[in-house]
């Protein structure tokens, strides 16, 4: 009768640790990519042939790319935004329309980088970080469009060093 509780602990070991590897290897797939449809993180804006200025915001220009293909498994994507801090890709901005599309980008994704890590049981909220590459998922619960950001995570730390570097400070004693 003591080896069943046994047996089922190593059971429980195994398969947790399977588990555990296999979420590793599906976000190192994240890492392989280092960006979205070829486009790798930290290249500079000279290395792209199609782009097209969408908006600036900062040391941050967003471009869209004029062949961008815009099918993600079985959803499409509504936009697609290309984010250059300091003329180096740091950023991917994905957006959906509607829950069929947002659903099925949503499970391209996770089939890819794996389930993900759903940050409330009550919204459509998911997130990989692995290595190198941070990527999130969020679905506004009323319309159902979904916005995926796909960062490289060096760049921003550079971002957010910046940041705090030309970030007034108080004076001393006050």
């Amino acid at each position: 009768m003591k080896l069943l509780p046994a047996l089922l602990g190593l059971f429980t070991c195994a398969t947790t640790s399977l588990y555990a590897q296999d979420q590793q290897a599906n976000l190192q797939s994240l890492d392989t990519a280092y960006g979205f449809h070829g486009a790798r993180f930290e290249k500079d804006t000279s290395a792209f042939k199609d782009l097209a200025l969408a908006e600036k915001a900062g040391n941050t220009r967003y471009y869209r790319r004029g062949s961008e293909i815009k099918k993600l498994g079985e959803g499409e994507a509504a936009d697609i935004t290309y984010g250059f801090y300091k003329g180096k890709l740091a950023v991917v901005v994905i957006k959906t329309k509607g829950l069929k599309n947002s659903r099925a980008v949503l499970a391209a994704l996770q089939q890819q980088a794996g389930p993900g890590v759903k940050a409330s049981p009550f919204a459509q909220r998911y997130s990989w970080s692995a290595k190198l590459v941070h990527m999130s998922y969020e679905e506004n619960a009323m319309s159902n469009d979904a916005v995926i950001l796909l960062t490289c995570k060096k760049i921003k730390e550079q971002e957010l060093k910046q940041a705090l570097r030309n970030r007034p400070t108080a004076p001393v004693g006050s």
